[in-house]
């Protein structure tokens, strides 16, 4: 197979594209860090099979152009990026950014490549996220990012569907590769300061101040980044893959108990679970 892996130089999509070269496949792998995409080649067999770009997958024109002319037999998504505050104190700006980072970006490399796809047989596998399914209190912007993604992810497989294209969406829950951690330290940075030119990321004032110090050294209890690499191989090389694969017991257990309480009751348990909360300061005691 020749597989299109986009957020390659990621924790997810380096270990994939690794899994994907062992296994004998070619992999065109897309990043914007271009530190991460050469640190993929240095640790990785078969780099002959390896095709790596580095291109900023918001930029339409540039993600087209990276796998224009590319004959995939599936594109494999792991692209996301978050940051952690209130939707009170979520600028415009920011929110346009949740979503370009983590659903306009995988349909720019989504889209361009669905004639190939379809001409092939082929399969597009997207990593979400639980938040997609279970939007989390300080996670807006990821949230309805992702809640989006989802549902393009079921729109494109029910359309796709007549062409024998298989459309994968995988949902792990919080995952060990550095994602949450460096969302925690970037809220501690921001925390009382500006960003620049930009509007800051919490505006002096804001009646969140305690809960985003309690958000301070996030790293919840996580799905070991090699249970999320697996799904998203499986996903992409099995002969009939699932629809939809939710990772982790919060990814599996959430929505189904978001479906049986009162939504009251179920708000309840998931503000529970964020640091501030009695839940997460019981996880937090455990580790």
């Amino acid at each position: 197979m020749r597989i299109v892996c986009a957020g390659a130089a990621g924790g997810i999509g380096r270990r994939a594209v690794s899994r994907f070269l062992d296994a004998g496949h070619e992999v065109v792998a897309l990043d914007r860090d271009a530190d991460g995409l050469d640190s993929l080649r240095e640790s990785v067999d078969h780099t002959e099979a390896l095709e790596a770009t580095v291109v900023d997958l918001t930029n339409e024109e540039h993600a087209a152009a990276a796998v224009e002319g590319v004959a995939a037999d599936a594109v494999v998504s792991c692209v996301g990026w978050y940051s952690l505050g209130a939707v009170e104190d979520c600028s415009p700006e920011r929110l346009r950014e949740h979503l370009e980072a983590n659903l306009v970006a995988v349909h720019a490399v989504v889209q361009p490549l669905l004639s190939t796809l379809r001409a092939r047989s082929g399969r597009v596998v997207i990593v979400g996220s639980m938040a997609g399914s279970v939007p989390l209190p300080f996670h807006g912007g990821y949230s309805a990012a992702k809640a989006g993604l989802a549902a393009y992810a079921t729109t494109l497989r029910r359309e796709l569907r007549a062409h024998d294209v298989d459309v994968v969406l995988i949902e792990p829950g919080p995952t060990r590769t550095g994602f949450n951690e460096r969302a925690a330290t970037a809220l501690r940075e921001a925390i009382g300061t500006n960003d620049g030119d930009r509007e800051p990321r919490r505006p002096d004032g804001s009646p969140y101040t305690d809960v985003y110090r309690a958000f301070e050294s996030y790293a919840p209890e996580s799905v070991p980044p090699e249970t999320v690499t697996t799904r998203v191989v499986t996903a992409t090389t099995t002969r009939r893959p699932r629809a939809r694969y939710r990772v982790g017991a919060r990814a599996r257990w959430l929505p189904r108990v978001g479906a049986i309480l009162p939504t009251g009751a179920f708000d309840r348990l998931v503000r529970s679970g964020m640091p501030d909360g009695r839940l997460g300061r019981w996880i937090d005691r455990r580790r």
